[in-house]
């Protein structure tokens, strides 16, 4: 029968390294904008963190949120970059 050989199980567990892979890219970059976004409310700041902070607010313009105040595009970045990271925990294939 298909699917006796236990191929489809090899095919999955790829399936979902790919897949916690993409997550993890994504989480860090979403980690990056998020620092950024915390380094363009200090004028102090690195210039290459507060560029992060630009990059932040142009991509917040282009989703709708750039209405939003600063601190609180800051602490939702953080908090959906911190559920990404668990969802990356929970997908990662176990032995």
């Amino acid at each position: 029968m298909p699917g006796d050989d236990g191929r489809g199980a090899g095919d999955m567990r790829a399936l979902r390294w790919i897949l916690v892979v993409l997550l993890a890219l994504v989480t860090l970059g979403l980690a990056a904008l998020t620092l950024g976004s915390f380094a363009s409310l200090n004028p102090n700041a690195p210039l290459w963190l507060r560029s992060m902070g630009s990059v932040e607010l142009l991509l917040s313009a282009q989703v709708g949120a750039a209405g939003l105040p600063a601190f609180t595009r800051a602490i939702a970045l953080t908090l959906l970059t911190s559920v990404l990271a668990g969802l990356v925990a929970f997908l990662k294939p176990r032995a």
